[in-house]
């Protein structure tokens, strides 16, 4: 009795493995892979050319941004300071504002001033 169920275990352990085995291969034969490539094909921005410098702050208006950093508003007092003892034809307009001035703000400081600086930090 015990043989025969050895037997039989054998052969449905053979059927099924068969089964599987042919399963698997039909399975293998369906199977497409697609490779993408991660990179983006994305077009770079358009560049400018960088404005021309200003070779004389003599007479010229110069434009202080401060976006409210703490201790900022010290360094820009002693930086107006400096340029009106260095320039003192030149006229110091001070702006303040969030982070990036925005739009309307950029617009009046450019047509206002002949340079601006900018700076951000803690």
């Amino acid at each position: 009795m015990k043989k025969n169920h050895i037997w039989i275990f054998i052969v449905v352990a053979a059927v099924t493995f068969l089964f599987e085995y042919s399963a698997i291969k039909s399975v293998e034969a369906a199977v497409t892979l697609e490779v993408l490539n991660p990179r983006a094909a994305i077009k770079p921005s358009p560049t400018l050319a960088p404005t021309p410098r200003v070779t004389d702050l003599a007479g010229k208006k110069i434009g202080i941004y401060w976006n409210y950093k703490p201790g900022g508003n010290n360094f820009w007092n002693v930086i107006e300071e400096l340029l009106k003892e260095k320039f003192p034809t030149a006229t110091i307009l001070r702006y303040e504002g969030p982070f990036i001035p925005g739009d309307e703000l950029a617009a009046k400081m450019a047509k206002e001033c002949d340079t601006i600086l900018y700076g951000v930090g803690d």
